[in-house]
């Protein structure tokens, strides 16, 4: 039995998919396996005569995953029916190699090790996703930093923005958390310390091989080896300490949801009523079965769809942990893995998709022109009345404190009339006191969309060096 994904449209085909599937997983686990057996040999605690034994034993694809799933729930996790037949595996090239297997180690060692593995080999294609995607984000944001749209707020036409400006949103908000993410991922710790964390079988083992050493102190330098093996951090024990899943699954989710900030805006562009933003196309896809003339954006929908997903997997994640008890979690712990193997997996899809959708995204600034001047000037009504009120009180035309007013009425009948505002505010008005030009200029979105471009210029220098 295969999980292909027909169900979840979010990570089906993606890479993200094989970076963490079973066999994935089952493959992380036999590598640290492995790695303990080449830090032993370093170490001087095994014999370099099991090298190749252990190694030609530790692919998954000699094992059947159908066979050890199946095993799996009589001992409640994975490890235990893939190490009795790794033993058998090993024990098929060198009977005596068998022994130095998962030797003073536990499956929580195993388990937890292994999924900071797959974390980190999904990791790495996560960050090297995002570094792209925003990249050309940023590039897309300058290049639109002065092109005029109508911004919207409570899904509302609002005040004049740039879509460069609106870009310069999504590369904060998935820069920002791409680096929160990479932060955790370059920091991945090894999880070795035996049956309760304690290392009991290394330290009696230390005693009675170098009774003049600090046992620890041996512990500790063979963990380190294990650690360079595994290109992993060689951390403290962290057995009854769960923050460390926590924090890549809290991080991993931050990359989703701002995705699904992305997501939310192009699916709102997209729309035929709105039609400022296509998303990329190709034969195949975005079709309906029933409806010829639909171009569904599958792209940003499977990105809401993951981020909304990724939630669900977080609060179970966190659900996990807060079960934690004792030395290990009775049940806390077995639902962590599900979980942050899903947040990994979305975040994975995620980045590949990211990377087509802002590569090939096209931005129609027609429509974007067009959407902004659906409600004429009443747009400009209150910066209209800021910048005049204060002038017509100082030439009399109005008492003190009732220039908006004045400057409000005139404007509002002018609009409703459909007459032009700049007229009819000059020509009401007592001479000298406005001209025509000065309302133009006022009236211009060009000249009304504060430090957008100045922002679009801080975010790509923010960046930019990282997505290089």
């Amino acid at each position: 039995m295969d999980d292909f994904g027909l169900l979840n449209p979010a990570w089906a085909g993606t890479r993200a998919a094989e970076l963490t599937s079973d066999s994935a997983f089952g493959q992380a686990m036999l590598d640290v396996e492995a790695a303990w057996c080449r830090a032993q040999i370093r170490f001087g605690t095994a014999p370099a005569t099991i090298d190749d034994a252990v190694a030609a034993a530790s692919h998954i694809g000699n094992y059947d995953l159908g066979a050890i799933a199946a095993q799996t729930p009589d001992g409640a996790n994975a490890l235990i029916p893939l190490l009795s037949a790794l033993r058998d595996n090993v024990s098929t090239h060198q009977a005596a190699a068998a022994q130095y297997v998962h030797r003073g180690a536990t499956s929580q060692d195993i388990i937890d090790t292994a999924l900071m593995l797959v974390a980190s080999r999904a990791g790495e294609h996560i960050l090297t996703n995002m570094k792209t995607a925003v990249r050309q984000l940023s590039a897309t944001a300058t290049e639109h930093a002065h092109t005029v749209m109508i911004g919207r707020s409570l899904d509302q036409h609002a005040q004049p923005i740039t879509f460069g400006y609106r870009v310069s949103q999504w590369v904060e908000a998935l820069g920002s958390a791409s680096q929160h993410f990479e932060t955790v991922v370059d920091k991945l710790p090894l999880q070795w310390g035996g049956a309760v964390g304690t290392s009991t079988w290394w330290v009696d083992y230390f005693k009675a091989d170098q009774p003049e050493a600090d046992p620890m102190e041996l512990v500790n330098r063979q963990r380190d080896l294990l650690a360079q093996e595994l290109n992993l951090v060689s951390a403290p024990v962290w057995h009854a300490n769960r923050v460390p899943v926590l924090q890549l699954g809290q991080t991993a989710f931050q990359v989703t949801a701002a995705a699904a900030k992305l997501a939310n805006d192009v699916l709102t562009a997209v729309q035929a009523e709105n039609a400022e933003l296509t998303e990329p196309t190709k034969p195949g896809r975005g079709g309906s079965s029933a409806m010829p003339h639909k171009n569904n954006p599958v792209l940003s929908i499977r990105l809401k769809h993951a981020a909304q997903e990724a939630s669900g997997q977080l609060n179970t994640l966190q659900t996990g942990i807060i079960s934690n008890t004792a030395e290990r979690a009775d049940g806390g712990w077995h639902t962590e893995w599900s979980a942050l193997r899903g947040l990994l997996r979305l975040t994975g899809a995620v980045s590949e998709i990211l990377v087509e959708l802002t590569d090939g995204l096209e931005v129609h600034t027609k429509a974007m022109r067009h959407n902004l001047g659906i409600h004429g000037n009443a747009v400009f009504l209150g910066r209209l009345t800021q910048w005049l009120a204060p002038i017509v009180e100082a030439h009399g035309a109005a008492e003190p404190g009732s220039g908006k007013r004045l400057v409000e009425s005139i404007s509002t009948t002018a609009m409703a009339n459909d007459d032009d505002l700049a007229q009819a505010l000059v020509s009401q008005l007592p001479d000298g006191v406005v001209t025509v030009k000065a309302i133009e200029k006022i009236l211009d979105p060009s000249g009304y969309t504060g430090g957008a471009a100045s922002i679009v210029a801080e975010v790509h220098s923010r960046y930019r060096k990282w997505s290089s």
